[in-house]
């Protein structure tokens, strides 16, 4: 399958939604007017992903939040994360996700998200291991400060259901933690993938032997 983020390249001040999902996104956020928490922010970067596309580990999620910072319509991101961000749906180097996990001549561009929950594995492998090996993957990639299931399928979420399709064939590990019924449906054999385990807290999210289990922490650490 065609990945459709090779065609997205919004203006500056239009709304960050691909084309694909612009009216669909566009009339959601018109029908939930008066509930700004799951309102999808039209001016942040989309993020459906991070990560190395074949790895051997896949951690499902829902969509990403908003900040406090970046609640403000008028916020824009700096464009050198722009840049970052393309490499990232292009699939075009690892150094996307490892710009956000380690850049210490510019701990700005650090993930205040990510580090915390990669921590304990990176502690245990390497920040290189962690890179190649684990791909975070969003249900639907818009932002918004709550999660509310869309009654809609967007285009471009075709793809990230065929990402992680492809990886079941590999029998990579299929980590899952939030909108469980939803990746049930959207992926015809999810359910009963061998392979697939949940976090203790989906809350969290942390990737931990307390959050996953010894057995199934110890197989992670093999995997990377």
């Amino acid at each position: 399958m065609e990945n459709p983020w090779l065609t997205f390249y919004p203006k500056e001040n239009a709304p960050k939604f691909h084309d694909l999902d612009k009216a669909h996104a566009q009339a959601f956020n018109k029908g939930i007017e008066g509930h700004n928490e799951y309102r999808l922010a039209e001016h942040l970067e989309p993020y459906p992903y991070f990560g190395n596309p074949i790895a051997n580990i896949f951690v499902l999620l829902a969509n990403p939040g908003v900040s406090k910072r970046d609640a403000d319509p008028s916020f824009r991101i700096n464009p050198e994360y722009v840049n970052r961000n393309q490499r990232n749906l292009r699939h075009e180097s690892a150094d996307s996700f490892l710009s956000w996990v380690h850049s210490p001549d510019n701990p700005e561009r650090e993930s205040e998200w990510i580090i915390p929950r990669i921590r304990k594995v990176v502690h245990e492998t390497s920040l290189e291991r962690v890179s190649s090996g684990l791909f975070l993957i969003n249900y639907h990639p818009y932002n918004s400060k709550s999660w509310y299931p869309i009654p809609f399928t967007f285009e471009t979420q075709r793809y990230s259901f065929h990402l992680v399709s492809e990886a079941m064939k590999r029998n990579a590990l299929i980590i899952m933690s939030r909108n469980i019924l939803g990746w049930f449906t959207a992926i015809p054999g999810l359910y009963d993938y061998r392979n697939r385990v949940m976090f203790k807290s989906s809350r969290s999210v942390h990737i931990s032997q307390e959050n996953l289990g010894i057995e199934t922490y110890q197989d992670l650490l093999k995997r990377l």
